[in-house]
């Protein structure tokens, strides 16, 4: 049976990542931080594929999603960086998978840890039913509408724990902030591509994250607090973001204003591998 494999990818919940200018895009530390975050992946990648996964995709997610560098991510994964606005938005269309990897994800911003957030410092608490979540719940309703279930998650200790009390079928693996030597990392994504194949190899039919048509998503952004319910947990999403990170208005802005970021990236990228050729 044909199995697909999708990775969502962030960067304070990777190994070796624990200042917090390795996560600011553009930043020498953060250039530092690439290869880092591309090894986690292909550890993930790894993992998937002993466990007979025949597709791998991974969606950049951290910033303006070119954080991994293409030319060192394992040949047999499909990347796919930078945002877009619609049908949902950082996203874009959602690839069909079977189930969900994420690798490299942090604590929310109501919680003690490193470089806590939800997609923005603005957005102080997101609750659904009063219960308090991270980024990844949010992400694992949207990807739940879509057929797709999370077996798996790494990140800092802070972070899993919450998820693993909002979502107790999936398996998590902690990742501790602070400095790293070379061999201490690779043992570390060793056990992380052992993790994913026994996770993905004993999973047999994980649940999708639930959300119905009467729960209930707040948030605290500025010190106010504001409720929305919806039946659709992308719309949620939209919402939160719209609070937050993409607070632009009009919001039909947002897609024009993405596809500009990504034009600039993609430009950077192609500068920086020009350079890197020239150089070696």
């Amino acid at each position: 049976m044909k199995q697909h494999a999708l990775i969502l990818a962030d960067i304070e919940g990777i190994i070796g990542v624990h200042l917090k200018e390795q996560c600011t895009p553009g930043s020498q530390e953060w250039k530092k931080s690439r290869p880092l975050i591309t090894a986690d992946i292909n550890a993930a990648i790894e993992g998937a594929l002993r466990a007979g996964c025949t597709q791998v995709t991974v969606i950049d997610m951290h910033g303006t999603g070119f954080n991994l560098l293409p030319e060192e991510l394992l040949p047999q994964a499909t990347l796919i960086q930078g945002h877009k606005a619609y049908p949902i938005p950082l996203i874009g269309k959602m690839p069909k998978a079977h189930k969900a990897l994420f690798i490299g994800w942090h604590a929310a911003r109501d919680q003690q840890g490193f470089s806590p957030h939800i997609f923005h410092k603005k957005l102080e608490r997101l609750s659904f039913d009063q219960e308090p979540v991270t980024e990844v719940e949010l992400f694992s309703a949207v990807l739940g509408e879509h057929g797709i279930p999370v077996v798996f998650v790494s990140g800092e200790d802070v972070a899993t724990q919450r998820i693993e009390q909002n979502m107790p079928w999936i398996k998590t693996f902690e990742v501790p902030k602070r400095p790293l030597d070379k061999k201490e990392g690779k043992k570390l994504r060793e056990a992380l591509t052992t993790e994913i194949e026994k996770t993905i190899s004993n999973d047999k039919k994980a649940p999708l994250f639930p959300w119905g048509k009467e729960r209930i998503a707040t948030l605290v952004a500025d010190g106010r607090e504001q409720s929305f319910q919806s039946p659709s947990a992308t719309q949620i999403f939209a919402w939160a973001l719209k609070h937050s990170a993409l607070d632009i208005k009009p919001w039909w802005l947002l897609g024009p204003a993405l596809f500009l970021l990504r034009t600039r990236c993609r430009f950077q990228e192609r500068l920086r591998l020009v350079r890197q050729k020239k150089s070696a």
